[in-house]
């Protein structure tokens, strides 16, 4: 339908159908030109657009508020995120459905949606805001693989400046500082988080099966989801599967733990070797605060549990351990996936003192 709506101005109206409540839906654009042949022309261009069921609206899933759930929903079905990622997915896709929701995937311009995120999620950090307009990319470029979209909007949206601040972590002498604070609650698991280098979750997934006091080893196969509180049989890759060596004291608080050990239904070696008093898997929060309570009398700065597992990796850094042994040790696939660990803290070289002590040593050489 095309109506005159002023001198050179013309309004095109084409019915789409009907939307799931039964409404009649149009598409409505406002058209600039000094002849009616010309919208004319523009009008028979959108309804071949539109008539594509490919991309027409008649499609169960016509918006991105639809298409965001719908992604969600498949992640779940296909089990190829791990539910602390879906949780955080959710979380976005909530943020993201009053912003974007309403676009029309028939007629969506990557302009449209940028346009939508401007000035959006302004009092969240930077690395959330990204975080949040990642997710939606990746939703709108699966929608595009479906076949909902006529082109790929995902590659014309930007993504937020990241600003990182330097993360705190301890020095070797520090770490050992905290471990003299031994008279807490979970001062055990702190002190495998230390001694480890591991993750929380992969050391509240230890079971006494799992510890071999022979050979002074533990083995990463299980983790727990200290925030939900439930158990898990994989690591977070399968590069995270792996064996620990640990030191004679670590190994002999293992050895009291287990003597002194509640008696649980389940068999002894598929006991978890930390669980809460009602029988449940450890929650994060109750090892915060032991480590916060620890940092406070050891006289160290607060830092996160997972910043244990920054200042443990760097600290071998800087003291010259391989990065295959750290790899080792960490359970990263690659060093790409390790970079984030390793905060630089070493002191740069002076290039004319090397360059001067290179040539003493050759000077000495041909001696």
């Amino acid at each position: 339908m095309l109506r005159k709506r002023g001198q050179n101005t013309w309004q095109i109206i084409i019915y789409l159908g009907r939307n799931p409540d039964g409404k009649r839906n149009h598409y409505y654009e406002t058209f600039y030109a000094p002849r009616k042949s010309l919208a004319q022309a523009r009008e028979n261009e959108l309804k071949q657009i539109f008539d594509k069921s490919k991309y027409g609206p008649k499609k169960k899933i016509s918006n991105v508020g639809e298409l965001l759930n719908f992604w969600l929903d498949n992640l779940r079905d296909l089990g190829i995120a791990q539910e602390r990622t879906i949780e955080t997915y959710q979380g976005h896709v909530k943020k993201l459905i009053p912003v974007v929701g309403h676009i029309n995937l028939y007629s969506i311009t990557a302009f449209e949606v940028q346009d939508a995120l401007k000035d959006q999620y302004s009092n969240l950090s930077s690395r959330s805001r990204k975080n949040i307009f990642s997710t939606l990319r990746s939703a709108l470029r699966n929608g595009f693989g479906w076949g909902l979209t006529s082109v790929d909007v995902s590659t014309g949206i930007r993504i937020p400046r990241v600003e990182t601040p330097e993360k705190l972590i301890l020095t070797f002498e520090q770490l050992e500082r905290l471990l003299l604070q031994k008279d807490y609650k979970h001062y055990l698991i702190v002190r495998l988080l230390v001694v480890t280098g591991a993750r929380l979750s992969e050391i509240l997934g230890l079971r006494w099966a799992d510890i071999n006091s022979q050979n002074g080893e533990i083995s990463i196969i299980k983790t727990v989801d200290s925030r939900n509180r439930k158990i898990k049989n994989k690591t977070k890759t399968k590069a995270s599967k792996r064996r620990i060596i640990l030191d004679a004291e670590t190994l002999e608080y293992l050895r009291i733990k287990r003597q002194s050990a509640k008696v649980v239904s389940l068999k002894e070696e598929d006991r978890l070797v930390f669980i809460a008093d009602d029988g449940k898997p450890m929650r994060h929060r109750a090892v915060e605060l032991t480590l916060q309570r620890m940092l406070k009398s050891a006289g160290l700065p607060k830092i996160g549990i997972h910043n244990l597992r920054h200042s443990v990796l760097t600290g071998m850094n800087d003291i010259g351990i391989s990065l295959a042994d750290i790899i080792a040790l960490s359970g990263h696939a690659n060093i790409n996936s390790l970079q984030p660990y390793i905060h630089q803290t070493k002191t740069g070289l002076n290039i004319l003192d090397t360059v001067n002590r290179q040539s003493e040593r050759q000077s000495s050489q041909q001696k």
